[in-house]
Order: C-alpha cells, then structure tokens, then sequence
C-alpha cells in the first residue's frame, strides 16, 4: 500500500529541514512526524534522514527515494482531482496566484481561460510564493503565478508581465520618510530597496497584504511601494500622490507564470475538443480549432494586463 502522508511528510522535512517546522506546517505533533518517516523507513527498509540537533538532512536513500516520492504525490493528487472534475467536462486545472494578482489580473485571466478552453474545469487558489511553489512541486496546482519561481526541469516557467513599484504617499507635498511603510513585493523587490533606499532600512513596519496594502496605506496616512496599476484609482481622486524625483522609484517587479507538464497536456488536448457534453446550452458553443484556442490564450494575457 503506498503511503501517501509518509511520502507528502518526506517532501515537507526535505524543504524545511526539520521535523519541528513540518509539525507546525501539519498542525500535528512532532511525534506524529516522526511516527510517519519512521513507518516509511520501515516500509522502505532504508533510513532516509540523519537527525541531529540541527534538524534532518537526507541520507544517499533519501535523495534517491525524492523524485519518486513526488511522483507519488502528484500522481495521487492529479487522481483526486481527477476524480473530482463534474461529469460535463474532461479535465480539471487548478491556477494559484499570489494575493496581489487576484484583485484585477488574475480574474480577467481566469475568465478568458474559461471560454478559450471550454471543455476544461477550473479551480482558483490563492497563497504565498512558499505555499504555492510547494503546491506546484506536489502536484497540488497545475499553474502557478509568482515573482520568483523555484526552477524545477519538470516545470515551465516564462514572463508573464513586469509591474512599475512606484513609492506613494498620502501627503500632497510628497513626504514619505516619516510616515514608511515597507510593502513586501518578494526577494527581487527587496534587493533593490535594498540598493536604491537603504537609509529606509529597516522599516518599522513590513506588510506582506498585496493589493491590500493600498487602503492600509490611506488610512494610516502612510507611504510605501505599489503597483501603478493598483493605485491608478486612488491617485486620480487625490487619496494618495506620487513622489517626485525619489532616487529608488519605480522599482521594476517581474511575474512569472509556471505550469507542470500536465497544464500544458492539458490545453493542446482540449484546444481542439469541442465544448463540454451534457448541458444543450454548453452543446450549443462553437468548436474552437487549436489555433483560435492558443490565440485566445495569448489574448487572456494581453487583456488581463490592460485591464488590470
């Protein structure tokens, strides 16, 4: 019997490099841990961690034992959602993207998707750059919307579209430095705070809200780094102002789109099908080719970036 919570539990001790941190990420006892790499050395006949007081580091057979223990919970996973997918349509994608992207971009993209591959379910998923890099890694996501992705070979990763950081305050003469707040946009974010302002450094205040970040900023009379696109709004109404001529403003910030090989299985498959069975009102849907699909893609990214 394969062991799906001991090969999952594995995964997660590899990654945080300790039993006491894969407890907390479980929310179970650091015994129960343990009870289950012990059951899936036991099974395996193999140790597959050195502990130490310093946490666990993969022996030879535990490095071996990774690829197939991915392997093993993506093939669950994808089977769970598999099994899951209404009777109408053929296959299920399920897309996560940071917080920051769900409020305009990703809700566009999602829409469009949706008519460009109508005989695929979908499940939307938000979460942190960690959350959803081990949710792709795991086989728990298809397609994932992040600043920086972890590079796997299994994954494909290419630019999905760069945001302008400009620094707003909420006073009209342009103040920031006494009001700050540091807005966390990721690692790439913070090397060039880092560079371009670091007499801001450190903050008093760090958020990690997204798209929340900007009624926080309002309401505390406070300043800080957001996307154009996001802030667009409150600065046509005078609730927050640009700064002019800041050394460290705008800050380039890059996202990126990765999907596992199944994602893309998935939309040369279906491009070409008609539209779902079942329902007469889906039966009546025009037949995509899979060159108008692929178009129809590609136009989900240009529209979500102009409306966003």
């Amino acid at each position: 019997m394969i062991d799906i919570e001991g090969a999952r539990t594995f995964l997660t001790v590899i990654e945080t490099g300790t039993f006491l941190e894969e407890s907390r990420r479980l929310n179970v006892t650091q015994s129960t841990v343990s009870a289950r790499i012990k059951a899936l050395e036991e099974r395996l006949g193999q140790v597959v961690f050195e502990r130490s007081k310093a946490g666990a580091t993969s022996t030879q057979a535990g490095q071996h034992f990774e690829r197939y223990a991915r392997a093993i919970v993506r093939a669950w996973e994808q089977g769970r959602h598999q099994a899951g997918i209404p009777e109408a349509f053929d296959e299920l994608l399920v897309v996560g993207g940071q917080y920051s992207l769900w409020s305009q971009l990703l809700t566009h993209w999602l829409l469009r998707m949706r008519t460009a591959l109508p005989r695929v379910a979908f499940r939307a998923e938000v979460g942190t750059p960690v959350m959803l890099s081990q949710a792709l890694s795991e086989g728990l996501i298809d397609i994932a919307i992040l600043h920086q992705p972890r590079l796997r070979q299994d994954i494909e990763v290419e630019l999905l579209m760069e945001d302008e950081l400009v620094l707003v305050t909420t006073d009209a003469g342009g103040t920031f430095r006494d009001r700050y707040i540091y807005v966390d946009w990721g690692p790439s974010f913070a090397d060039q705070h880092a560079q371009r302002l670091p007499e801001l450094l450190p903050p008093r205040t760090t958020i990690g809200l997204g798209c929340f970040s900007a009624p926080l900023l309002i309401s505390a009379e406070a300043a800080g780094y957001m996307p154009r696109r996001l802030v667009e709004p409150h600065l046509r109404r005078g609730y927050l102002f640009e700064t002019e001529g800041t050394p460290g403003s705008p800050i380039r910030c890059t996202w990126r789109i990765s999907r596992t090989p199944r994602a893309e299985h998935t939309r040369k498959r279906c491009a070409c099908s008609g539209p779902p069975r079942r329902t007469t009102s889906q039966a009546r849907s025009r037949t995509r080719s899979g060159r108008e699909s692929h178009r129809a893609m590609c136009d989900a990214r240009t529209a979500s970036m102009r409306y966003a």
